[in-house]
Order: structure tokens, then C-alpha cells, then sequence
């Protein structure tokens, strides 16, 4: 009897530390350093389908990177999807915009697809595009916020030292002629995040109204940007970089933001 009951007893042990393991190991395969770890190890083996899975999982969780989104072009890229590639570049773009791996690789893709890189607004609109482009969203947010807090100490110096009214009187005429061209790129990156899409099938038909039968105005090749204006069931109004106007079934574009 007392074997039977010692026997018992290391089964249940043993039942218990199993469980315990099993547990601890449980949701550790699923953390999200383990989970990128993996995909990382799928695309180094050319298993990018699965390293696709896993990349999107990470997203599914609410989960954002620039070198998530960059990883994930680059086996969208390798699986020949270049049309994927461009978007999730655009993506990571938002997030890391000074990395070089990453400009190589969009440079490369969109070379590949025959694609100009073509701007979307007027000559200033282009300018600060260009002298902003390397400053993400909240970088220029941190940039206004500081901007206003140094404006409001001066305007409180010159209270109490009139004979510095002068000199902070330039400062602050700069500081807020640099505000207002801050928030003007700021605006722009946001129109841009929110409205632009990218062609994800091979060809898209740009049609005068948003029908199946209606008639093809012009088309769209993969890895196209395009501004979205407006929405209907199943479909976008998009607008050209030459400013031509058109109706594509939503499945053959996907937005960045």
C-alpha cells in the first residue's frame, strides 16, 4: 500500500511540473520577440510564405515597426509580389524613413516594376515634401511642441525684460514662420498616410463610375500610388499624380495607413 501511494504520489510530481512547464512554455512561443524571431528564421530558409503568416500575426496583434513592415516587403518581394512590397515599404517608410537598407530596397522594387516616382501637388507642396521627407509624424509633432513652448517663454521674457523685446521680437517672428511650415508638412505627411494606396494586383482598370460594366478611363500598373477622394461600396475614387480621376475596385489597391 505504501508503495502504491509513493508511486501516486511521483506520478502526480511529475504531472505537476509538466504542466507547469508546458504553461510557462505555452505563451512564450507566442511573445512577440519569439514570433519575430521565428518569421526572421522562415525567410533566412526561403520559407517566406510561412514568414509571411507570422509577420501578419504580429500585425493581427496590433503590433507596429518599421522593420516588421520592411521584413515583410522584403518576403513579399522575394516571393515576387512586388505590388505587397511597395505598400509595406511605404509603411515602414512612415516609421524608420532614414534607413538605407530600406530606400535601397523601395529604389529596387519600384525599378523593377518600371515605376517613376511621381508627386501628387503643386511646386511648394513638392518642396517641403522633399525638405521634410526624412522627419516621421511625431518627430515634427515633438518639433511644434517644443517650437510652442520656447514662442510662450519669450513672449513671458519680454514682460519682464523689456530691452530683450528686440531681439526675441525676430526670434519669435522665425519661430512661428518655422511653425507654420512645420504644420503645413505635418498636414502633408497625413493626407499622405491617410489617402494614399498603393496597386497590389497586377493591373488595375480606372473606370468614369464605380461599375463593373462601366467604361475603363485608364489603368493603373502594380506598385501604382494613388490618392483615394472618395468611397463607395467596393469601390475608391482615386486620383492620378496628372490629376486624372477614376473609379478602381477597392481588392486591387490597399491603403498604407
Amino acid at each position: 500500500m505504501k508503495k502504491i501511494s509513493l508511486i501516486f504520489y511521483i506520478l502526480v510530481f511529475i504531472s505537476i511540473v509538466a504542466l507547469r512547464s508546458s504553461l510557462a512554455q505555452g505563451p512564450a512561443v507566442n511573445m512577440p520577440g519569439a514570433l519575430f524571431y521565428q518569421a526572421n528564421i522562415y525567410y533566412q530558409e526561403g520559407r517566406y510564405d510561412e514568414a509571411i503568416d507570422v509577420y501578419e500575426k504580429l500585425l493581427g496583434q496590433g503590433l507596429e515597426s518599421g522593420n516588421l513592415y520592411y521584413n515583410l516587403g522584403n518576403s513579399y518581394f522575394k516571393k515576387g509580389e512586388l505590388g505587397l512590397a511597395v505598400l509595406n515599404y511605404e509603411r515602414a517608410r512612415i516609421l524608420i524613413p532614414n534607413d538605407s537598407d530600406l530606400k535601397s530596397n523601395y529604389d529596387y522594387a519600384i525599378q523593377r516594376l518600371n515605376l517613376e516616382p511621381k508627386f501628387t501637388g503643386n511646386h511648394f507642396e513638392k518642396t517641403v515634401y522633399n525638405l521634410f521627407q526624412a522627419i516621421t509624424v511625431d518627430s515634427l509633432t515633438i518639433l511644434l511642441s517644443v517650437i510652442y513652448v520656447v514662442v510662450i517663454l519669450l513672449l513671458t521674457l519680454n514682460l519682464f525684460l523689456s530691452g530683450a523685446r528686440r531681439f526675441t521680437g525676430w526670434v519669435i517672428c522665425a519661430l512661428v514662420f518655422l511653425s507654420i511650415l512645420f504644420v503645413f508638412a505635418l498636414n502633408r505627411k497625413i493626407s499622405y498616410i491617410n489617402k494614399t494606396a498603393v496597386v497590389i494586383s497586377k493591373e488595375a482598370d480606372v473606370k468614369f463610375e464605380p461599375l463593373e460594366n462601366a467604361t475603363t478611363y485608364f489603368k493603373l500598373s502594380e506598385g501604382s500610388k494613388v490618392e483615394v477622394v472618395e468611397k463607395a461600396e467596393g469601390w475608391y475614387k482615386v486620383r492620378r499624380f496628372d490629376n486624372k480621376f477614376g473609379w478602381v475596385i477597392k481588392a486591387a489597391l490597399n491603403k498604407i495607413n
